[in-house]
């Protein structure tokens, strides 16, 4: 790797120190995420073009720089297919309904062949087996029929393990999730399913997958926290991810997080948080540190949500 360009992310400082030690150039962009020993390239949308340019110098100029270092390249390799925006997500359903694209969605969550969306988002934790909890959880998810998406270190970890490789569908999604990424995939012309798991971009995308649920509330008519979709941060450790879940209960969803949070040590902002936000916005946070357990609380969590639209709930009854 010649450079790593740094944005908004949460990139920790020590990064630099091992870019040095793989003979790669670190880039920041931003005041805010300089970087002792990185090369900071200032952003800004006017010279948008110009930036790149000099960023594209500078991966060149370290080519010949890191020529002769040893490298150690895993054997391991995973196909992965990304690149899931809004303006994608919707371009591939309206070759199933060029008029009414998000219909399609719509009438497989009516039918119950998608039980419902579940965001995959947040960092790694050190605390945590990397990757344990978010693979945990999506599988039993999937197997559930329920939709994925994911931004961020969530993504990485999924697609580490074959989630965003169309081939692995039929092992890991559920039989009406598995026929829906099939027709969607065969009309977009793929030859085959889309993945299972939806990787919606970096971890500052995760308004995508709002700005997706706020498309199907409007076409529906209801408001955000009557829609059966939730998120999870399984290995949540920035600040941000924690900002982030908040933001995601304030306009409505439930949302787990499979940490510790440092808040939890108060009884009456633990309340506020898991019990009476729901009362306030319809979202509420879920802290439940084994995942099998808190996978069962999101089902149950998108199954509340349809049997209050009148939708059938497997077992025929409100979990």
């Amino acid at each position: 790797v010649d450079a790593v360009v740094v944005d908004y992310q949460c990139i920790m400082p020590s990064l630099a120190t091992v870019a040095e030690c793989m003979g790669t150039t670190l880039i920041t962009t931003t005041d805010i995420t300089r970087i002792p020993g990185a090369v900071h390239v200032e952003f800004t949308e006017e010279r948008a073009a110009e930036h790149a340019r000099e960023i594209l110098r500078l991966a060149i100029q370290n080519f010949a720089r890191r020529r002769g270092r040893p490298v150690d390249i895993p054997d391991r390799k995973a196909k992965v297919v990304a690149g899931f925006s809004v303006e994608a997500i919707v371009n591939a359903l309206s070759k199933l309904n060029p008029e009414d694209p998000l219909k399609p969605l719509i009438d497989q969550i009516a039918a119950g062949n998608i039980r419902g969306v579940c965001l995959f988002a947040g960092c790694n934790n050190v605390k945590v087996q990397q990757d344990r909890n978010f693979v945990t959880m999506a599988r039993r998810l999937l197997k559930e029929n329920v939709l994925v998406v994911a931004t961020g270190c969530g993504a990485g970890a999924l697609m580490r393990h074959g989630f965003m490789d169309p081939a692995n569908v039929d092992e890991l999604c559920g039989d009406g999730l598995k026929a829906v990424l099939k027709a969607i995939g065969e009309a977009n012309g793929l030859g085959g399913p889309l993945p299972a798991v939806l990787h919606m971009g970096s971890c500052v995308d995760n308004s995508r997958a709002v700005a997706l649920a706020v498309a199907v509330a409007k076409r529906l008519g209801v408001d955000l926290d009557q829609l059966p979709v939730v998120a999870s941060a399984p290995e949540a450790t920035a600040e941000k991810a924690v900002a982030i879940g908040t933001y995601a209960v304030t306009i409505g969803l439930p949302v787990h997080v499979g940490v510790t949070l440092p808040v939890v040590g108060s009884p009456f902002v633990t309340d506020l948080l898991t019990n009476k936000a729901k009362e306030l916005t319809g979202g509420y946070f879920i802290v439940e540190t084994r995942p099998e357990v808190a996978a069962e609380k999101l089902l149950a969590a998108i199954d509340e949500r349809r049997a209050r639209l009148g939708l059938s709930v497997p077992g025929g009854v409100q979990r």
